[in-house]
């Protein structure tokens, strides 16, 4: 069984959850619903199977962007360029309880049932689909399989010139790297050997999957800086 997406999913909250990015506003038991807009992750599967390469199914990676989740986020401020919501109170998905609940076994068949689904991720994202709806999905404003649901259908917010491509195990720097996206992009890099990789891709929209472009200061994680940025190939 490819066990490639559980393990990565771990691998990546381990690269990252352990503590907040220095703007960082995480306001744990938000009620559920309220937000601004919606950051649509992806993740570089050959720069995650770089970082650690003895995760399951990474002796062969693919080049290919997988969905990381929906991440709900307030509008940034001065102060921080990372504020959102996390692990939600009276989600629908929880019955609207005081209390942030687990995705079910049932509920995660169901939604690992949806067409298209098995598409963007692999064969067994168990670790992540169970950590996506606690910390994120509760904070979504609908219930379970609604939630995962909108991992397909607003995967077409994902979108990015073909040129891209002709970039994997090449290097570029963030104003071309840019110009390979639309606008209401961010990006988040990753150093390694003293070079920085390009990581993940977060695309700014709302509930309907349409461009939100109000919110030009979002970083989340390290910030892929004004020199050369490289492209892993697998």
């Amino acid at each position: 069984m490819n066990r490639l997406y559980a393990s990565m999913a771990l691998s990546v909250f381990s690269l990252c959850a352990h503590a907040l990015d220095p703007s960082e506003e995480s306001k744990e038991g938000a009620p559920s619903a309220h937000f601004d807009y919606l950051a649509y992750a992806i993740t570089w599967q050959p720069t995650f199977c770089m970082l650690k390469p003895t995760t399951a199914g990474c002796d062969k990676p693919k080049n290919v962007f997988y969905t990381h989740g929906i991440w709900p986020y307030y509008k940034s401020t001065d102060q921080s360029a990372n504020r959102h919501p996390s692990s939600c109170i009276k989600s629908v998905g929880c019955g609207q309880a005081e209390e942030v609940c687990e995705l079910s076994d049932t509920d995660q068949k169901l939604a690992e049932a949806e067409h298209g689904f098995s598409e963007i991720v692999t064969e067994s994202p168990d670790y992540l689909m169970k950590h996506e709806w606690k910390k994120h999905g509760t904070c979504y404003g609908t219930n379970q399989t609604e939630y995962f649901r909108d991992f397909v259908k607003l995967r077409k917010a994902v979108n990015y010139s073909p040129d891209f491509n002709q970039f994997q195990g090449e290097s570029l720097d963030l104003n071309q790297l840019k110009a390979l996206f639309p606008s209401n992009t961010s990006f988040r890099c990753a150093s390694q050997g003293g070079k920085q990789h390009l990581f993940e891709v977060f695309f700014l929209i709302d509930r309907q999957g349409q461009p939100y472009t109000e919110d030009q200061k979002l970083q989340i994680g390290e910030k892929c800086q004004s020199r050369e940025i490289h492209i892993p190939k697998a």
